[in-house]
């Protein structure tokens, strides 16, 4: 009988002891790692929920960028870190994307990582020069009866898959010319270098503005608020394409159930604030948070989807 109060009162008190640690969570600074250039968008996505995370939670979140192949140099690295929570790491949809396109990385998108939650997500817009197709079904006859080129943030990008997934959803000939980043292929376009680009909304909105491009189509299933005009690839010539990139915010694989769940709910009270929302609108994301379930299951559908495109396409893996 007293060996089983005992072990009762132990377990009551380990109990109680594991409650209380769950609720400190962070007693120290947490960093926020990132794979790209300070003032980025994904550094300024960093910045935008690290404020709000440091004001909920007590302690700093402390943005860290640590470039380097295409952001998987902090992948690598937070991939090996301890699951305590004190590290962190905003991934985008190259994340995705580079676990379809790379053959050697030395960790596994999605088992190595919690996925705590999304934070934003956008598509991509087709564009061309002002007056040169008067619509993307135009467009894609004109690939059809001739090759045509288009340029994208670089090889291996979303950009450049989204604009391959296209060409084989609709039959068009339309060969890949990558740039350094979206502005290298706007530029390209602008000059006359390209028949027409897959970029993001926020390197395209200010020259469509002023006349120096022309919007097509949106890769979205539904039309971008910010460009209501502008109609969807579904709607125009490839019924049911839906190509979007995203942020998110993850940790190491094995984050504690007390630890994950904190995360989560700091995030979606963030995400639920019309301030934060409206910073995460003008780098051209919709801001929306998810289950850490939920952002798991969009990563590895991406990666499958972005398999069977690149097999498709023949596009040689790294």
């Amino acid at each position: 009988m007293k060996k089983t109060l005992f072990a009762c009162v132990t377990m009551l008190l380990l109990m109680i002891a594991g409650g209380a640690i769950a609720q400190t969570y962070p007693d120290s600074p947490v960093r926020i790692f990132h794979g790209f250039s300070a003032g980025g968008n994904a550094d300024t996505v960093s910045r935008i929920i690290a404020e709000p995370l440091t004001e909920a939670l007590g302690q700093p979140f402390v943005v860290e960028p640590k470039p380097g192949a295409g952001g998987n140099v902090a992948s690598s690295y937070l991939s090996k870190q301890e699951p305590d929570g004190k590290n962190l790491i905003i991934l985008t949809g190259g994340h995705a994307v580079s676990g379809a396109m790379m053959s050697a990385l030395d960790f596994d998108p999605v088992e190595d990582f919690t996925f705590v939650s999304r934070l934003s997500f956008f598509p991509f817009f087709i564009a061309v020069q002002p007056g040169k197709f008067a619509s993307l079904d135009e467009l894609i006859k004109a690939g059809k009866a001739d090759r045509l080129t288009f340029g994208s943030a670089g090889f291996g990008t979303t950009q450049h898959l989204t604009g391959e997934l296209l060409a084989q959803t609709t039959g068009a000939n339309i060969k890949h010319i990558p740039y350094k980043g979206d502005a290298g292929s706007v530029a390209a376009l602008m000059s006359g270098e390209v028949d027409m680009v897959v970029a993001v909304g926020t390197s395209l909105f200010s020259q469509a503005e002023s006349g120096q491009v022309e919007l097509l189509a949106v890769s979205s299933a539904e039309r971008w608020p910010s460009a209501p005009e502008v109609p969807t690839v579904a709607e125009t010539v490839a019924p049911g394409f839906d190509v979007f990139s995203w942020i998110a915010l993850a940790g190491p694989a094995g984050l504690s159930d007390d630890v994950l769940s904190t995360l989560n709910g700091a995030v979606v009270a963030a995400l639920d604030d019309p301030a934060i929302a409206d910073k995460l609108a003008a780098l051209g994301g919709q801001a929306a948070a998810s289950t850490p379930d939920e952002m798991a299951q969009i990563v590895a559908t991406q990666i499958a989807n972005w398999n069977s495109a690149i097999d498709a396409a023949g596009i040689e893996r790294k």
